[in-house]
């Protein structure tokens, strides 16, 4: 592997991380609890946090339960809302790098350009590399004729110019996703007026969060067990929803409701309400919670344009029927590039093909969401079909398990190479196809960055979170090729059932 800074040269470590991330730093925090000291991170950024150092638009805030996005290690009493804001989990983030001692592993600042594998040394450099690349580390930028060309100010809102004022401003926005749905109520009173493009409505529900109180965290911090109660009760609403999304979706009618009420209350007018009115089953799309939303979309300073826009010209966006939006400045809400990481055409297995050679078009594939054939000693973390209904925390650390597993599995096997077989990676393939078919996601009526261009579903995990969990605390070495420590030719050893 090489990464570089100013083109210097790193020297060989046992494992390498890409990112800095819940991902990067909770792998790197079990591997040195672990006593495997011998790792590096190598972050691209100048900080820790990933998603949530680089997402600081105004509202940023995470959409599951505070007591949940934390790791279970280390439970954090002091959360001040229900529902974190970022600045609270980049604090986070950061009280764990120091508190774990992992600080002077992170080499900041060093961008990961080429991870090849060595097949004759059984190396990556490194002899394990971690991909905690991050789903949603890319502003997606959308292919719009003439973008280039405005005059004005255009930023994602991954990359928030914070030097730019909507104060009497004429502002486009151009998407409505989550990140949208919290930035838009906090430009819309400051300007002169905001124009919503948006081609999809979003399903939307009221708002739960509420301030945690001084004497709440308080008893947080006394009482331990009151915390653990608390992610627990949380962990099973999430847990009670997998049937509806991915069998029973008659169980996700009271949500249906509970959105379509929601949106009655806060949009008066038929004509808007028409217009922010999902066509596609809830679900199928990745909803979110807001209280301010729909009120800052009834502005009298605020449209909702539908029309689809055909170009961008200097002074602003021209919609497919011919008329002119102009403004002032573009902010972009569309979402991150997910199954097209650039990431992944730098990271070259066995064969000399890359993550990106592998999955053409976005057919992303995987054992487990965590092992790829061709990419001996590779791991990732929130691959391909892991993604459980819950916090993403959660995920990351039944994989960070499974990984730790796998090293154990190396030292006492001596093994050098672990390669998961494609016969291992196929079945998984075919049984997560088989369970997603009529899932919500599959067949509710969307497109989404859940599924490939072939509309197979290449995010979530075709089961429980319990199953997830299960599944991912222990590695069965009859799923892999191994090479061993003398450097015999690979093995594949003996399964006696199909591996799900």
């Amino acid at each position: 592997m090489t990464a570089t800074q100013a083109g210097t040269a790193l020297p060989s470590i046992d494992v390498a991380i890409i990112g800095a991330g819940f991902g990067g730093l909770g792998a790197a925090i079990r591997l040195e609890q672990e006593e495997r000291g011998d790792f590096l991170i190598f972050e691209r950024d100048t900080a820790v946090g990933g998603t949530w150092h680089v997402n600081t638009y105004p509202g940023a805030q995470c959409d599951i339960p505070s007591a949940l996005y934390s790791f279970s290690f280390a439970p954090n009493p002091d959360w001040t809302r229900l529902y974190p804001l970022q600045p609270e989990i980049e604090a986070y983030l950061n009280d764990c790098t120091d508190k774990f001692g992992i600080r002077d592993r992170i080499r900041f600042g060093h961008e990961v350009l080429d991870a090849t594998w060595n097949d004759a040394q059984a190396r990556w450099v490194v002899r394990i590399l971690i991909g905690a690349l991050g789903p949603f580390s890319e502003p997606a930028t959308p292919k719009i004729e003439g973008l280039e060309s405005f005059s004005g100010s255009v930023f994602h809102s991954a990359k928030w110019d914070h030097e730019h004022s909507a104060e009497g401003r004429r502002i486009a926005v151009i998407g409505t996703g989550a990140s949208a749905v919290q930035f838009v109520p906090r430009l819309a009173p400051e300007a002169a007026h905001l124009t919503l493009f948006q081609r999809t409505p979003t399903w939307i529900l009221p708002h739960p969060d509420r301030p945690i109180s001084e004497s709440g965290r308080s008893v947080l911090r006394k009482y331990p067990r009151a915390q653990r109660a608390m992610r627990r009760v949380f962990d099973l609403f999430q847990e009670a929803l997998v049937p509806g999304l991915i069998s029973h979706r008659s169980l996700l009618a009271p949500l249906t409701a509970v959105g379509r009420a929601h949106l009655r209350r806060q949009v008066k007018d038929p004509v808007l309400r028409e217009k922010l009115t999902p066509g596609y089953e809830f679900g199928c799309k990745r909803p979110t919670f807001s209280n301010k939303f729909y009120p800052a979309l009834c502005r009298e300073n605020v449209t909702v344009e539908t029309t689809g826009i055909a170009r961008i010209v200097p002074e602003g966006i021209v919609t497919t029927d011919g008329t002119v939006h102009e403004v002032d400045a573009i902010v972009l809400g569309t979402g991150f590039t997910v199954s097209g990481h650039t990431g992944f055409r730098r990271i070259v297995g066995r064969d000399g093909k890359s993550l990106a050679d592998k999955w053409p078009d976005g057919e992303m594939s995987s054992y487990r969401g965590t092992t790829v054939h061709g990419f001996p000693n590779f791991f990732m973390l929130l691959g391909p079909n892991s993604v459980v209904y819950t916090s993403q925390v959660v995920t990351i650390e039944a994989q960070v398990n499974y990984i730790l597993a796998a090293l154990r599995a190396m030292d006492s096997n001596a093994i050098t190479a672990l390669e998961v077989s494609m016969r291992a990676q196929s079945t998984f393939a075919e049984h997560t196809d088989r369970k997603l078919a009529g899932s919500v996601w599959n067949s509710g009526g969307c497109s989404s960055y859940y599924l490939s261009p072939s509309g197979r579903n290449v995010t979530y995990w075709p089961g429980s979170v319990r199953n997830f969990t299960r599944r991912m605390s222990s590695i069965e070495l009859g799923h892999y090729h191994w090479r061993s420590a003398d450097f015999r030719p690979d093995t594949e050893l003996v399964t006696t059932r199909e591996p799900t």
